[in-house]
């Protein structure tokens, strides 16, 4: 039962300290769970069983706890260097549309696999994965750079 009030106090305290994006964080657990039910019924559908042994799936909550505490790691080293509240919030904020993003793209990929035959998926996948990147140019130099990185390896 402590656990349970211990988690209460720490669930509390996080919105408290987030309260000004509060909205965006609601954006984030939702997506994540959209992002977990997909995936589980991608899991599903791919092993023909409940079981699921998607590795991807078992460590959701995992990945959940890292962004969390990135953000909040962020918002702590903020406050202790003395940055505004309001500049702080802006880096938080650009943490979250990063972490929009990567759920967002895995929903997608999720739906291509539950709906193979769909195209919209596809081509909203593509919108994502493929031409959204090419617009900023560190992150499509980035990726260049890890694709010819997969392909001396697989030589």
């Amino acid at each position: 039962m402590n656990i349970v009030k211990y988690a209460v106090f720490v669930i509390t305290l996080g919105m408290t300290y987030f309260e000004p994006i509060h909205g965006l964080l609601l954006l984030v657990a939702i997506l994540f769970t959209v992002d977990f039910v997909t995936g589980f019924i991608k899991s599903v559908k791919t092993t023909h069983a409940i079981c699921v042994k998607s590795k991807r799936l078992r460590w959701s909550a995992v990945k959940m706890c890292v962004y969390l505490s990135i953000m909040a790691l962020t918002f702590f080293i903020c406050r202790i260097m003395g940055i505004e509240l309001d500049a702080t919030l802006s880096v938080i904020k650009i943490e979250v549309w990063c972490i929009v993003y990567i759920e967002g793209l895995s929903i997608v990929e999720n739906l291509q696999v539950i709906f193979p035959n769909d195209k919209f998926f596809s081509m909203i996948h593509e919108l994502l994965a493929i031409e959204f990147l090419k617009y900023i140019p560190i992150l499509s130099s980035f990726l260049k750079e890890k694709e010819d990185e997969n392909r001396e390896i697989n030589s």
